[in-house]
């Protein structure tokens, strides 16, 4: 392994939380995103959670083109890692959930599903191009970038 590639190695470790935005993304056809997500899934660190995996097929349901648009989709969805909504996840959803209410800041439920099961996964980053949302867990501070962020951190 030449140093470039140790190098990449390392870059790539992060374990890395895909939102569902970054999933529709690649279904506009977004190359940057594209790219991205195929340095992610090959380094076997990109992880989504099943509720994305309903929001997107929900979509591709919806379609006229629905036979072609779920197949595309399922070929997309299977290049991460599914982590289902489980007790553990469960029980933080509930917390974050109420946090959220009690300072008036709510948000879809789908979002904080994924915010939950980036904190029990222990993910270095949340991927998303809906900031304004995942910002407002100071337990993801630091950690909710976009793909042009983090694009531009695994290249440095």
């Amino acid at each position: 392994m030449t140093l470039n590639n140790k190098k990449e190695q390392r870059k790539i470790q992060k374990k890395v939380f895909v939102d569902t935005s970054i999933i529709v993304d690649i279904d506009r056809g977004k190359k940057d995103t594209i790219e991205l997500c195929k340095r992610l899934t090959a380094s076997n660190n990109a992880l989504i959670s099943t509720v994305t995996v309903s929001e997107i097929l929900t979509g591709s349901y919806l379609r006229s083109d629905y036979v072609s648009s779920v197949s595309k989709a399922q070929k997309v969805l299977g290049q991460f890692m599914w982590i289902p909504l489980n007790g553990e996840i469960a029980k933080l959803v509930a917390q974050l959930n109420a946090y959220l209410f009690s300072k008036g800041l709510p948000i879809e439920y789908q979002d904080v599903v994924i915010a939950a099961s980036c904190l029990v996964e222990r993910c270095d980053v949340l991927l998303t191009e809906n900031k304004d949302h995942f910002s407002r867990f100071s337990k993801l501070k630091g950690m909710v970038m976009t793909n042009e962020e983090l694009s531009k951190k695994l290249d440095s």
